[in-house]
């Protein structure tokens, strides 16, 4: 059974998630070894939105100060009944409520003078502790002075600090790290992208073909070396194919032509034609073979040339066996020259291959015809069966045949895609305007030159 495919993960997204958390780990560790080095751990405070909550419930109103009686009652009862608080203004006015201890008579003296504080205590139950808070309402100032909620311990402190940053405190690190960090981390990533561009336009048939480590950072250098090294060992597969091939097909070449000149001196028979046909096909292989290896061989060597003359050129070479066959034969090609950059020896045998492939699958009839336009568009067709839509992509791979007991070679349509595909163009197979097949060279790129 197959393994379910994981879907790709965002580097990007990822470290940014990444940073934001250490960030936020490290603002926490902050924090608290912050109250481990300055904290008293036996000292017990008050709780700082307790007192923050009662200050507000205390309100300016008419000129004197009032308190917000069912929001006092529910703060008391949520701490016990222990609160207490005492508020002045800036004009004397003065409210209290609750058991005020006695410990903090001298201050009450003095709390219209006093500043946000806080009075911790190590007696228990802790009850002594306070805060004075001062808040700003029409322009009056109120200081409030509450207690009777003790908070103890390093950890309750920590806590107290983080629910007082808050969010405000955390929302620029949001902020960076989502927003700004996928920038500079997508900024950062533009030697990978610029890699992964020059490995998907990368031919690696192509002798020296690599990718360039200078353009990403030293910690994906390692990968870009690493695909290099597996092009080298592809290449070096490539290499060693295309020697045995070409070995081989030199070491055919001989006893093909022993065996025919044998057969040459048989008497005329059908059994000697069959077997001069075989050879003949034998040779044929060994040839495209050969072709192959030279084709390797001369990549980059081309050459400006007009192929309207070319094409012209190899058609009246290849009329006679055109007709021969029982075939009639069409040439159109521009008297204009069509210049390309190519190879002239290869070039025709693109033309002969796909004339040769017409004579055979034209089911010895109708009209094969070769036409050129100025664009470079090179189009051989035939008035035969055709090919089903199935089988045109399979036709260019080698040794395929579209009937298992044909008399080609199977290398024939490969051999001309190779040359074409190094002649930096395409070719395609479709059905031909009266029926049968119509072989397309479309030479783009860059190569034609009007």
């Amino acid at each position: 059974m197959a393994r379910p495919t994981r879907p790709i993960r965002s580097i990007t997204l990822g470290l940014a998630w990444r940073l934001f958390l250490a960030q936020a780990f490290t603002v926490l560790f902050a924090v608290v070894a912050l109250i481990l080095t300055w904290g008293d751990k036996d000292s017990w405070g008050m709780d700082m939105f307790m007192a923050e909550a009662v200050a507000k419930a205390v309100h300016s109103e008419g000129g004197r100060l009032v308190l917000d009686e069912a929001r006092w009652h529910k703060l008391d009862a949520g701490a016990g009944g222990n609160l207490w608080f005492a508020a002045v203004d800036d004009k004397g006015m003065w409210l209290e409520r609750g058991t005020i201890p006695a410990i903090h008579a001298p201050l009450l003296a003095r709390l219209p003078t006093l500043g946000a504080t806080e009075l911790g205590s190590l007696v228990p139950p802790y009850l002594d502790v306070a805060r004075v808070m001062i808040r700003n309402e029409d322009g009056r100032r109120i200081t409030v002075m509450v207690g009777g909620a003790p908070k103890g311990g390093l950890l309750d402190g920590a806590l107290m600090v983080l629910r007082l940053i808050g969010l405000w405190f955390f929302l620029p690190l949001i902020v960076v790290t989502l927003l700004v960090m996928p920038t500079v981390i997508h900024r950062a990533m533009r030697g990978v992208r610029r890699s992964a561009q020059q490995a998907k336009e990368l031919d690696i048939g192509q002798p020296g073909a690599r990718l360039d480590a200078q353009l990403v950072s030293t910690e994906v250098a390692p990968l870009v070396e690493a695909f290099n090294d597996a092009i080298d060992k592809v290449q070096q597969g490539y290499a060693a194919r295309d020697k045995f091939l070409a070995d081989a097909a030199h070491e055919l070449r001989v006893p093909i032509a022993v065996v025919q000149a044998r057969l040459s001196q048989l008497p005329q028979g059908e059994l000697k034609s069959q077997l001069l046909t075989d050879v003949a096909r034998l040779g044929n292989v060994a040839e495209h073979l050969l072709d192959l290896q030279r084709l390797d061989r001369n990549v980059g060597a081309l050459q400006r040339l007009d192929l309207a003359l070319l094409v012209r050129e190899a058609a009246a070479d290849l009329a006679p066996l055109v007709v021969g066959a029982g075939y009639g034969f069409e040439v159109d090609a521009p008297e204009a020259p069509v210049w390309i950059h190519g190879d002239s020896l290869a070039l025709g045998r693109v033309i002969a291959n796909l004339v040769h492939n017409a004579i055979v699958h034209g089911g010895g009839r109708g009209t094969i015809c070769v036409r050129l336009d100025a664009r470079g568009l090179l189009e051989v067709s035939d008035q035969g069966a055709g090919i089903p839509v199935g089988d045109r992509e399979a036709i260019f791979e080698p040794f395929h045949r579209l009937r298992a007991a044909g008399s080609g070679s199977g290398l024939g349509l490969h051999l001309v895609k190779e040359i074409v595909q190094h002649h930096g163009g395409s070719v395609s197979v479709g059905e031909a305007a009266g029926g049968g097949a119509s072989f397309r060279v479309n030479f783009h790129r860059g190569t034609v030159r009007r």
